[in-house]
């Protein structure tokens, strides 16, 4: 690099020397393993097998400061605007350097590079955008890393996302003192119930002293519970100005991980550089998914087809083959590819959201319905009590690890559960299609200083719904048909702080019993209610252990004891002057 700093790289080079060939790479901390002269099993055991065949040459590298390479690891290091002199490095230049070093170094290239990545990878992607060399053709960040406070992995709408943080960094964030091909350890859990486990736990002091104090961006984490410059510099979409290589960014309707970072930063490079050739792809995917062998299915939801397969080869595939080897026709990939659940067809759309979307709202009524008019009656609400002692859980079932398949959950354990409000339309006589950002705007007052609110759009099936059985989901008998009848579909739910209900860097006390505005965006969604379903919706004040319990006072939340957590009283108001509806985008 340019201050010197080597970066361990693993080249993979075809033997092929009838012509040059593109570079396609990914950057990780997850390390390039194996280390020596075996071939990494991505080569044969994934859909890279078609890059192999394609005679691209492949290319792993381990970022600054992980595994083998050189330097101090910083995690999502900010980007430097302007770079004046040879210590103002980040994941631009790194990539920038690595690129230029590959161009002149590794033989036979043809001068065309290519960048991808998943997740963590997936920002070191949108960082090899930025860079912005000239040899680099195309991009596709997937499952990008793109706001830790707001969206993704270890924070929503400022709720910290505690068991997908600790386990992650217990083993992940262990200080590496000098290269190497040995990873860290995680914690050890002696608790298998998750929900047991972070019950346990207490409070995120104790879970911070469990973790130890070596490990830096937990202390991080807790030294900035706002949205602070420290975070906003730890945004990705400030990188990405006048961006030049083609960009696909793709992501998972379902993905519990990065649902967030790929609608928002393919909308960050529309609005901060129009004029970048930026496309959208998103399926019916867990984190991932897009690159597995099979796209059919997550958890008890089918999807009609293998849409990881159709992904890969005909979007991916010929995006990379276009860009960095000239084969084929322009692919001509539309500017929105958009899998809508429900219908489990694929749209080509010619902007995300939809020019004909129209944000609808649903007003939140008495006797647990819900309707497009606004209410007329002078008064309404419903209440809960909401008792950090006993949170709602996140799924039905005993879990050690987050579940993935809880993203299309059936939610009829928590429509059982006194805290949870269920309101519900009629039988729909129609297909109702959204296509777009759902926003809750919320009135009510709470008991207490502090609390959160969980949002929850979900599908419910017809009584006498069945699946007919198929040989792709094997814990099922082949041939006969799986009863869904009353299935209550999660399609999307998300968690505010309500402390951040008017700004994330200034939070706010509520006064007691005072009747506020609660409003948030859930990430986008674009699903079909089909005729005879309902439409749900779900409010609830913990998401447990997803997110930390909220002592429901306006405390610390990261330094705070136990003796700090208060039982709520929460009302959700649904009358003419105090109605709470949820703004839903209409596919007309």
């Amino acid at each position: 690099m340019r201050d010197g700093i080597k970066l361990f790289t693993a080249i993979y080079l075809p033997r092929d020397q009838s012509e040059k060939h593109p570079i396609l790479m990914t950057r990780t901390p997850y390390s390039c393993a194996p280390y020596g002269n075996d071939f990494t099993s991505r080569l044969w055991g994934g859909h890279w097998k078609y890059y192999a065949r394609e005679n691209y040459i492949i290319v792993i590298q381990d970022v600054r400061g992980r595994w083998m390479s050189e330097g101090d690891f910083t995690d999502i290091r900010p980007f430097v605007k302007d770079k004046k002199n040879k210590e103002d490095i980040d994941e631009a230049s790194d990539t920038y350097d690595a690129i230029d070093w590959m161009i002149k170094n590794v033989p036979n290239n043809n001068g065309n590079v290519g960048v991808f990545g998943i997740s963590y990878p997936g920002f070191y992607a949108t960082m090899a955008a930025a860079s912005n060399h000239p040899a680099l053709k195309a991009v596709s960040p997937q499952a990008p890393v793109t706001d830790w406070f707001q969206g993704d992995d270890f924070h929503h709408n400022g709720a910290f996302f505690q068991m997908d943080g600790f386990s992650f960094y217990s083993g992940f964030g262990k200080p590496r003192p000098k290269p190497t091909t040995v990873g860290p350890a995680g914690y050890d859990f002696k608790v298998k119930d998750n929900y047991e486990f972070y019950l346990q736990a207490g409070t995120l002091k104790h879970l911070g002293e469990m973790i130890g104090d070596s490990v830096q961006f937990w202390k991080d984490l807790y030294a900035h519970p706002d949205y602070d410059d420290w975070w906003k510099a730890r945004n990705a979409r400030n990188a990405m100005h006048d961006i030049r290589p083609a960009i696909l960014v793709v992501g998972g309707l379902f993905d519990a991980e990065d649902c967030f970072g790929a609608w928002n930063l393919y909308k960050a490079i529309e609005k901060q550089s129009p004029y970048t050739n930026n496309k959208l792809v998103m399926g019916p995917w867990y984190h991932g998914q897009w690159a597995s062998r099979d796209g059919s299915y997550l958890g008890n939801v089918r999807f009609g087809s293998n849409t990881s397969f159709w992904f890969q080869n005909n979007i991916e595939i010929p995006f990379f083959n276009y860009y960095l080897k000239g084969k084929g026709t322009d692919p001509k990939i539309s500017e929105a590819t958009i899998f809508f659940t429900g219908d489990n067809q694929w749209k080509k759309l010619d902007q995300w959201p939809p020019s004909n979307s129209s944000p609808t709202a649903i007003y939140l009524t008495t006797n647990n319905n819900l309707s497009w008019t606004k209410p007329s009656s002078t008064k309404g609400f419903s209440e809960y009590i909401s008792d950090p002692a006993h949170p709602v859980p996140y799924t039905e079932e005993v879990h050690f690890s987050r579940t993935r398949e809880y993203m299309t959950g059936d939610q009829r354990f928590a429509s059982r559960r006194t805290d949870v409000l269920t309101f519900q339309t009629g039988i729909l006589n129609e297909d109702l299609t959204l296509a777009g950002v759902v926003t809750a705007d919320l009135k009510a007052s709470i008991s207490t200083s502090d609390a959160d609110f969980v949002v929850k759009l979900i599908d419910v099936f017809p009584d006498d719904f069945k699946y007919a059985g198929d040989a792709e989901q094997p814990s099922r008998s082949v041939g006969g048909p799986y009863p869904m009848g009353g299935y209550q579909m999660l399609v999307r739910g998300e968690i505010m702080r309500g402390r951040f209900r008017n700004s994330f860097s200034t939070p706010e006390a509520f006064k007691p019993n005072k009747t506020e505005t609660v409003k948030f965006d859930l990430p986008d969604v674009a699903h079909t209610f089909k005729k005879g379903h309902r439409l749900m919706i779900q409010i609830q004040s913990s998401w447990f252990p997803l997110a930390d319990r909220n002592p429901q006072q306006f405390v610390n939340i990261y330094e705070c004891n136990e003796s700090d957590f208060r039982k709520a009283a929460i009302k959700i108001y649904h009358d003419a002057i105090n109605g709470s509806n949820i703004v839903l985008p209409i596919l007309k």
